[in-house]
């Protein structure tokens, strides 16, 4: 594939200095006063033609400072950039001049880009109209309020039809629904095989969004690769993040920026780079099996029922597995996400089917009370199954209302999550079926005979 982007050991150093008598010093003077920050630090990565990549961290971590370079606003202090096609940056006021009006920017911003009035002329309608700030497209920016630029950045930016696109939390102001009108846009850039930069706080958005997710650390790249296999590192970390000090943060973050990017060491798990310095996040890409005793209903949206847990050898589509409910005996955890294996057979050998994530199930404990002898009287009520939760595919009858007022003879009761499941015959029947406890009473008559 064509590349689009190639970043090699990109840093961004800035002077810093503590006091402005420093600063003039510095500038009159042969010595050297003030200290260099590195706002990035050694920076690679590569994009192909059509990849959506997304950039996450935490405050400070140079999300923004990467965009503007890849954009040419800001040029990098060392390393090398190559970004192949016309780009345009979508950031709040990004390009924008506070003094002028929204449709003199629109004139403006498209004059420095190198279309010619004529064609600015055929552009503007579809930019103002996107903006949806036909009222207001007249006044200066500067009484705009940060959603309105954003539009306004936005609106231009897409309808230019630049080669790489890149937005800058331009989506975190304005309301929700020009939020997801620019992603239904974003969308259509992305099926048209666009190359995008997308900086959000949003993990939501990233997964719904994003191809690859580019992870850096105050400056230097932490881990680069999968969408699936990056985010749920960063939300870990975001975990622990939330849980440090002030000082613990202060000593992760100086151990980091302290860190040479040149002897920095990343180990390859499949398509994932990662840093090696995280004995957690090394640990995230093994799994070990444990058993648990549930029952499994697979969601609407479940996708691929895989081998194991780390592998993409999908053995079945989830999509003729659902409206059943199955036996899960036995639980992994891999890249911090749980994952069931599932079985039609109470066995975690008999009857296996594979594995699933488990957040594309809705389940719940599965615990045995008793093989007990009761008899219950069914009421008009509920449906009766061949396994207990049971899903449409599993019913036997879909409703009882033809069966009130008949035995029901059981021989064994289960506790699905807080739910009491009994097993039994129904009078004149001989297949064992499964109710729930609202569907049955208790049998008097039963009651008084064994008094």
């Amino acid at each position: 594939m064509t590349k689009a982007i190639i970043a090699r050991n990109v840093a961004k150093k800035y002077k810093v200095y503590d006091s402005q008598k420093e600063r003039i010093l510095d500038l009159v003077t042969p010595k050297t006063h003030g200290r260099e920050f590195y706002a990035l630090n050694g920076v690679n990565f590569e994009a192909e033609k059509g990849d959506v990549v997304g950039f996450i961290g935490i405050n400070g971590s140079g999300k923004s400072t990467l965009s503007n370079i890849l954009a040419g606003i800001v040029p990098e202090s060392e390393g090398n950039v190559q970004v192949n096609g016309q780009t345009a940056l979508i950031a709040v006021a990004a390009g924008l001049n506070e003094d002028l009006t929204g449709r003199d920017n629109i004139e403006l911003k498209c004059l420095m880009l190198g279309f010619s009035k004529e064609e600015i002329k055929a552009l503007e309608p579809d930019i103002v109209e996107f903006s949806e700030l036909e009222n207001f497209i007249d006044m200066p920016v500067k009484s705009y309020s940060s959603g309105m630029k954003s539009r306004l950045g936005f609106a231009i930016s897409v309808n230019i039809d630049p080669d790489v696109l890149i937005i800058d939390e331009a989506l975190s102001v304005g309301d929700k629904a020009f939020a997801e009108k620019s992603l239904k846009k974003m969308m259509e850039f992305k099926d048209q095989g666009k190359t995008m930069i997308f900086v959000s706080h949003s993990v939501g958005q990233m997964k719904r969004f994003c191809d690859k997710i580019l992870w850096l650390e105050f400056g230097r790249v932490k881990a680069f690769g999968e969408v699936k296999d990056i985010l749920p590192l960063y939300e870990s970390f975001l975990s622990k993040w939330r849980s440090m000090t002030k000082e613990e943060r202060n000593d992760y973050r100086q151990k980091v920026m302290d860190r040479d990017p040149a002897e920095a060491e990343y180990k390859q798990f499949g398509n994932l780079m990662l840093l090696d310095d995280d004995e957690v996040l090394e640990q995230s890409h093994t799994y070990s099996i444990r058993p648990v005793s549930r029952l499994a209903h697979l969601k609407g949206d479940a996708t691929d029922i895989f081998e194991a847990p780390n592998s993409d050898t999908v053995t079945a589509s989830a999509y003729k597995y659902k409206k059943r409910v199955y036996y899960v005996k036995r639980e992994a955890t891999y890249h911090f996400e749980n994952f069931y294996l599932l079985s039609t057979q109470p066995s975690g050998e008999d009857g296996v089917i594979g594995w699933i994530r488990a957040e594309e199930t809705s389940s719940h404990a599965l615990t045995f009370i008793d093989a007990d002898k009761k008899e219950f009287i069914l009421n008009d009520t509920g449906f009766a199954a061949t396994e207990p939760w049971g899903g449409p595919n599993q019913y036997v009858h879909e409703t009882l209302e033809h069966h009130a007022g008949m035995k029901f003879h059981v021989d064994q009761t289960v506790l699905v999550g807080n739910n009491v499941w009994y097993r039994g015959l129904i009078d004149g029947e001989d297949t064992l079926v499964w109710t729930h406890m609202d569907n049955v009473t208790e049998d008097e008559t039963a009651d008084r005979q064994n008094l």
